[in-house]
């Protein structure tokens, strides 16, 4: 009896022996299938990241490629509206120059091809109007005469001469070989006599202003010395011709060449705004 109660209690014992070993199986399925599921989401996820890197990587650069492409072509259009704003009035002035041989130096190209090429373009425009009735610097030139001219009042000073640059074929009418003004100064019963030249520069030149070349400068300088009359250079920079921003009286006796640099010139400045004062006992013009 005692045996057949045993063979009963092993039976069972085996039965749930075996039963707990299939759900332990079960849970380890159901954990693994969780964690293959888990990994499989999280690759999925860091593929979508990934595409999404890559996506925007590639507008990144798409975006780059464009704003070279519009800097490239604005560079492009810089040189060209130069080119036709200088050449529309079929003139090519300094500061035109300076501004398109910037642009080249810039973009690497060669200027003097660039200006050759600017230069065929104006004359096969064969622009002719302002060309031929408006001489650029003479009108610059002109203006800046009138400038300095109002300078003086008529109360106590008188133009003698007002010189013209008018030439033709290297023949000079004498006057052009002076200096532009020749003034009198009135006081009391004297009379004084001096000349002013005007130069004005729409900016500096290597830190100075070019008055004039060497052998023109020597002109000037022989001819304050044969006529024993003082001669002044009234020098304007910047701004316009008719009202520079800057303007300086220089004594021709108390310079050796014809550049003045802008540490001598800061000597003589005057301001833009008041008339002109001569000293007559030491001759000089302020």
């Amino acid at each position: 009896m005692t045996g057949i109660i045993l063979m009963i209690i092993g039976i069972l014992t085996l039965m749930v022996g075996v039963y707990l070993y299939r759900s332990s199986k079960n849970d380890v399925n159901v954990k693994e299938n969780i964690n293959v599921k888990e990994n499989v989401n999280v690759k999925e996820d860091v593929n979508v990241k990934e595409n999404v890197n890559v996506k925007e990587n590639v507008n990144v650069k798409e975006n780059v490629n464009v704003k070279e492409d519009v800097n490239v072509k604005e560079d492009d259009n810089e040189l060209e509206k130069a080119i036709e704003m200088a050449i529309a009035d079929g003139i090519l002035t300094d500061n035109e120059r300076n501004i398109i041989k910037k642009i080249a130096l810039k973009k690497g190209l060669n200027f003097d091809q660039v200006i050759k090429d600017a230069e065929k373009q104006m004359a096969e425009l064969e622009i002719d109007s302002e060309t031929e009735l408006i001489d650029y610097r003479k009108k610059k030139g002109s203006d800046f005469e009138k400038f300095i001219v109002l300078k003086f009042n008529k109360k106590y000073f008188k133009i003698k001469e007002w010189a013209g640059d008018k030439y033709v074929d290297g023949t000079y009418a004498e006057t052009t070989l002076q200096p532009d003004l020749l003034l009198e100064f009135n006081f009391r019963t004297n009379k004084y006599d001096f000349y002013v030249e005007c130069k004005w520069r729409n900016n500096l030149y290597k830190n100075g202003v070019i008055i004039a070349k060497t052998d023109k400068f020597n002109r000037y300088v022989d001819f304050e010395k044969s006529r024993k009359i003082p001669v002044f250079i009234a020098i304007g920079v910047g701004g316009k011709a008719n009202l520079p921003e800057k303007l300086y009286i220089v004594p021709l006796r108390e310079i050796d060449k014809g550049f003045i640099h802008i540490s001598q010139l800061k000597k003589y400045e005057k301001e833009v705004e008041s008339d002109f004062f001569y000293d007559y006992k030491t001759q000089i013009l302020k």
